[in-house]
This record gives structure tokens, C-alpha cells and sequence, in this order.
């Protein structure tokens, strides 16, 4: 049934994308902002926000799902279809990414710079808050870089965290409830973060640890994945080499898991990093590029190391989106070839 479902639902979203979908989540955005505010306004603290929201989501689509089961299974199928439908998908970032491939194939780089900007203006909109990148003020290789690294972050938020989640609440019959709990975590999460604007109070800590752990096992699964199918070598180096110093620069360990492992398994470097001392702080433009560095984090015990590098090899030019297109497209065969093998086990068993 689950791996039905998943099928369905990619099928579905290659033939109806949601072009509305901005739509949906904007209100899903509002819903969780007229909540937020008003438990906030009773004094709430924020793990009781954080959870309110996401369990009570949760518990919702997993009671419907199982009352839809136990009436009538094909019914119970096309909901779940539907949820996967309309929380995970590929389309929900692919089309910005193809875009902007298309544009600097053309070699028509202001069409490409306005795509990524569409992107991040859409991002932004979920949750309400606008990021600090300037697509117009960057170059063809440092838009290519900007969208492989979201490409490569959407990968782990609207596909592989949310397979995780649906499959792992799946094995007791509550597969819809995994997704839908992900889905808001992300959102509350980035809403909290985005919010505060690099500031720490007590949602963006809170935020962050949760997050640490609902991404943990996906982000590493991703990961591995993306080892499989890619340039292996580099994929397992990067990861075990730059996401420790990535997280002391304050990169989230999934983002810097996944943007590690990623950019081995394409072979490619997508920040260059910069040189810095032991416990040094770094100067204003280069906590502008990589954040503010932790200071109980071990970055190394040399006298200088490089710290914000990802991954090993060329600079990416239009020739590695197209790349990157494969593989991730190997990476999904790999998941439901995976999937098909572990269903036609639990059958002929």
C-alpha cells in the first residue's frame, strides 16, 4: 500500500503539478501563525507551540487515515495518496531549478538571476520572511552554486525527510501521520528561524534542537543515498571531513550533511571557504558568507584550516545541473527499486 501510494502521488504530481501550491501553503502559513498567536497570547511556552502544532496535525491525519482504512481500504489508499500528494513532491522546487538550466544554457543570465529570485521569493513566502541573498548581484557560477545548494536542501525537505517520516509511521499503519508531522516541524521551524533574523531567543533554540533530530537519521539516509548513486569516494569524504567544521560555522547539521555529501557525489566545490585561524574570529564580510563561528566547536588542531569549503573538485558550471538532475532522479529509482524489493519480500515471505 505505501509503496502504491508514493508511486501514485509522484505520478500525480508529474501530470497536475500544483501550481497553486504556493497557495495552499500560504494557508497552511496563515493557520499556523492565527494558532501560534494565539497561544502565545496564554502564555505558552515554545516547545508546547511546537508540539500543539505538529502532533495535533499529525494526530488528525493519522485518525482519518486509519477511519478511511478500516471503512474501506481503496479509500483509505487515495487519501493517503493524496496527502503525499500534497505535502512531498519534486515539482515543488524542480520547475525553478530547470529554469534557471534552461536560461544559462541560452546564456541569458538575467532570466536565470530573476528565476532564482522567484525561487527564493517563494520560499520566502512560506514562512513569512525574506532571506539576505541578492540573486541580482551574483554571477553565473554563484547562481549555479546558490541553486544546487537549495536543490540539493528541497531534495532532503519535500522528498527524502518526508519518504522517511511517511514509511517510518507506515510499519503501524500510520503513514500519513509521519508525513504531515514533518511538514508542519519544517515550517514552524523555518518560521521560528527566518523570524528571528540570526538572533537566538527560545523558539530559534528550540526550533533548532527539534529539527536536529527530526532531520537526523533523514538527512544521513539522504545522504548515503546520494553516496550510492553519485561519485562515492568524494560523497563519504566531504561528509566526514566538512560537515563537522560546516556545523561550527552554524549551518544546521542536515544542511550540512546533506550539502556536504551532495556536492562529493557531484564532484564539485560549491563554497570555496576561507582560511582561518584556531579560535579566531573571523571579520565582518566572512560572518557575512559563513555565520557566526561557534566558539565550543573544534574546528581543528592545526594552525590554520580552511572552514566553509563544500565538497572537492571542479567549479560547477550548466553541465553539473544537468548532472545533478541525474542523480537525483537515480537517487529516487534507488529509493523505489529499495521500496519494491522490501514489499515483494513481505509478500512472498
Amino acid at each position: 500500500m505505501s509503496l502504491i501510494a508514493i508511486l501514485g502521488a509522484l505520478l500525480l504530481e508529474q501530470i497536475f503539478p500544483l501550481s497553486s501550491y504556493t497557495r495552499l501553503r500560504l494557508s497552511l502559513r496563515n493557520a499556523i501563525e492565527f494558532i501560534e498567536n494565539a497561544l502565545t497570547s496564554d502564555s505558552a511556552k515554545p516547545w508546547q507551540i511546537f508540539w500543539f502544532i505538529t502532533g495535533g496535525g499529525a494526530l488528525l491525519a493519522g485518525l482519518l487515515g486509519l477511519i478511511f482504512q478500516v471503512i474501506y481500504p481503496i479509500v483509505g489508499l487515495i487519501f493517503t495518496l493524496m496527502v503525499l500528494y500534497l505535502t512531498l513532491g519534486i515539482r515543488q522546487f524542480s520547475h525553478f531549478f530547470t529554469k534557471i538550466r534552461m536560461a544559462l544554457n541560452a546564456n541569458q543570465g538575467g532570466e536565470a538571476r530573476a528565476a532564482l529570485s522567484e525561487w527564493l521569493h517563494e520560499e520566502a513566502e512560506i514562512t513569512g520572511y525574506r532571506g539576505s541573498v541578492v540573486p541580482e548581484k551574483l554571477s553565473d557560477t554563484e547562481v549555479i552554486r546558490q541553486s544546487l545548494e537549495l536543490a540539493l536542501l528541497s531534495s532532503l525537505r519535500y522528498v527524502f525527510a518526508g519518504l522517511f517520516w511517511f514509511l517510518l509511521f507506515a510499519l503501524i499503519g500510520l503513514g500519513p501521520a509521519g508525513v504531515v508531522f514533518y511538514r508542519l516541524a519544517d515550517l514552524v521551524s523555518r518560521r521560528w528561524i527566518l523570524r528571528a533574523d540570526g538572533k537566538r531567543d527560545n523558539y530559534t533554540v528550540y526550533a533548532r534542537k527539534m529539527m536536529h533530530w527530526i532531520e537526523f537519521l533523514p538527512a544521513r539516509c539522504a545522504a548515503l543515498i546520494y553516496a550510492i548513486v553519485g561519485n562515492f569516494e568524494d560523497a563519504i569524504h566531504c561528509w566526514r571531513t566538512q560537515a563537522k567544521k560546516l556545523r561550527g560555522l552554524g549551518e544546521t547539521d542536515a544542511s550540512a550533511v546533506i550539502l556536504t555529501s551532495g556536492a562529493g557525489a557531484l564532484n564539485i566545490t560549491l563554497r570555496d571557504g576561507v582560511m582561518v585561524k584556531n579560535q579566531m574570529p573571523m571579520d565582518e564580510h566572512e560572518q557575512a558568507l559563513y555565520g557566526e563561528v561557534n566558539a565550543d566547536a573544534e574546528v581543528t588542531e592545526d594552525a590554520q584550516t580552511v572552514a566553509g569549503q563544500i565538497g572537492v573538485g571542479n567549479v560547477p558550471d550548466t553541465r553539473t545541473l544537468q548532472s545533478a538532475i541525474g542523480v537525483f532522479w537515480r537517487s529516487m529509482l534507488f529509493v523505489l527499486a529499495l521500496l519494491l524489493m522490501l514489499t515483494l519480500s513481505k509478500l512472498l515471505g
